[in-house]
């Protein structure tokens, strides 16, 4: 996290902020439980996900929306 790190701070444009920044990450090889996972989480009312894909693969669903090349805020 960039707001966290002192060394990042000064190559983070003051225009963005963290607030979109993920809190964590979920990553993990093929078949070992990550989709489980996944779906576990995204039953909690407080834990929001990227929305899936049906064109690509789980990995690069972030690369591969609309909001992407906006950046991060």
């Amino acid at each position: 996290n960039p707001c966290d790190d002192t060394r990042h701070q000064r190559i983070w444009s003051r225009n963005k902020t963290c607030d979109q920044l993920p809190r964590f990450l979920v990553i993990g090889p093929q078949k070992t439980g990550t989709t489980a996972l996944y779906t576990f989480l995204s039953i909690h009312p407080a834990i929001s996900s990227n929305l899936p894909s049906p064109d690509t693969f789980e990995e690069i669903q972030f690369f591969n929306g609309k909001n992407y090349y906006k950046g991060l805020d």
